[in-house]
């Protein structure tokens, strides 16, 4: 462990820097890592919990599911404006804790009324922990190495996407519902602990003029820099094809390749084991994979990566279209994340990345009826085709619009 833990030399600026070789950032990745993987896990529980322990039906499960999902599209730009005002840091702490907070309530509830209670206060949670742990980087490192951040935070978070399913059935096989809710609240006060002493980077000084003028002014700073909005269109046309996929990836693997429902979670394994390979790789590549044209080619370049996944009849390639898939999502999410924490002024953070995560809420919700319907309409492979041709379209419409600008 001193090989990757290794304490900085005498003199060594107190910035924090995004390698394993600063004891600070390593227990910052390890943190999130066993936070995304608790977070994973609680997500998959709930349904289960829902139905399991309180015998629920299909209505009372998804309206569970909708206490747990709808707080962040709904209060995210609220948050956004608490973010600025007290800073990422204490930001993140608070939504951690609160996190912790509420799968403690969810571990403790005697009925399907006291879940969804807990479950709206998770999802306040993560509604401000979300754009709070997007504006600590700039924060903590240096300029120059946000995309190296950018890029082993996001493998960190992959890393649920590939242990969160494994730690939920080990933990209720080994103990049941509530304990696999309370090894989420340990997780999240895991994460704050690594949060707590990471040193702040100075911001400038910035007028308070009031909740609601503070709110108006992040929704203006995003509708009006058009790298604000460019980044904001092309990530909504990329949230669209990822959460049509929820639809379009069980049926593929039963309709289309024939196989059993746990191909489903083994795809999801494969695309993240993607995720978290090529998250290392772009931290070794640091500056010179940013820029606009990057951005819009990776925004197109996941559409494709799709297209490579569900355009086939064969496992071993839909496996390599997975990974392929997984690859081109952490591409692209780590370039339009450092693009965003460059563009939009530091002061102002909190709101961007809340409004941001609020239109990719409302994405999400949207495009799952959307992805059915248009399955419906054209057929499997066809439509999957067609829902993944929205970011390569958005991709090469958003690189048309910055040159023709030019």
């Amino acid at each position: 462990m001193r090989v990757f833990f290794r304490r900085p030399r005498p003199g060594v600026s107190r910035v924090v820097r995004p390698s394993f070789r600063d004891p600070r950032f390593g227990l910052l990745v390890a943190g999130e890592t066993v936070n995304s993987i608790g977070g994973w896990a609680s997500a998959i529980l709930l349904w289960g919990f829902a139905a399991y322990r309180f015998n629920a039906s299909a209505y009372a499960v998804s309206v569970t599911v909708v206490c747990w999902a709808a707080p962040p599209a709904v209060l995210s730009p609220l948050m956004g404006v608490y973010v600025d005002r007290v800073g990422p840091r204490t930001a993140v702490l608070a939504g951690y804790c609160g996190a912790a907070c509420a799968a403690l309530g969810m571990a403790a509830a005697a009925s399907l009324t006291e879940l969804a209670v807990a479950a709206v206060a998770y999802g306040s949670a993560r509604a401000l922990a979300g754009p709070a742990a997007s504006a600590l980087p700039p924060r903590i490192v240096a300029d120059g190495d946000l995309l190296a951040a950018n890029a082993l935070l996001g493998a960190a978070a992959s890393a649920g996407q590939v242990a969160g399913p494994l730690a939920a059935s080990a933990a209720l096989a080994l103990s049941g519902f509530p304990a696999a809710f309370i090894l989420d609240a340990a997780t999240y006060l895991i994460g704050a602990a690594v949060v707590a002493p990471l040193p702040l980077r100075p911001a400038p000084d910035a007028q308070r003029p009031g909740w609601r003028r503070e709110l108006a002014g992040g929704i203006r700073l995003v509708a009006r820099r058009r790298a604000v909005r460019l980044v904001a269109a092309l990530s909504a046309a990329v949230t669209f094809t990822s959460a049509s996929f929820l639809v379009v990836e069980p049926l593929y693997a039963r309709h289309v390749l024939h196989r059993p429902p746990s191909q489903f979670a083994l795809f999801e394994a494969a695309a993240g084991t993607g995720a978290i390979l090529t998250g290392l790789a772009v931290s070794r590549v640091r500056a010179r994979l940013t820029g606009g044209k990057i951005l819009m080619a990776s925004g197109a370049g996941y559409g494709l990566a799709a297209c490579l996944f569900t355009g086939t009849t064969s496992v071993p390639a839909a496996y390599a279209g997975a990974i392929a898939w997984g690859m081109a999502g952490t591409v692209f999410g780590v370039v339009a994340l450092t693009t965003l924490q460059q563009v939009a002024p530091v002061h102002a953070h909190g709101r961007v990345m809340s409004a941001t995560a609020t239109i990719q809420s409302w994405v999400e919700t949207i495009a799952l009826p959307l992805g059915g319907v248009t399955l419906a309409a054209l057929g499997i492979r066809a439509g999957a085709l067609v829902l993944a041709g929205v970011s390569v379209a958005a991709g090469l419409i958003c690189l048309g619009v910055v040159a023709a600008t030019k």
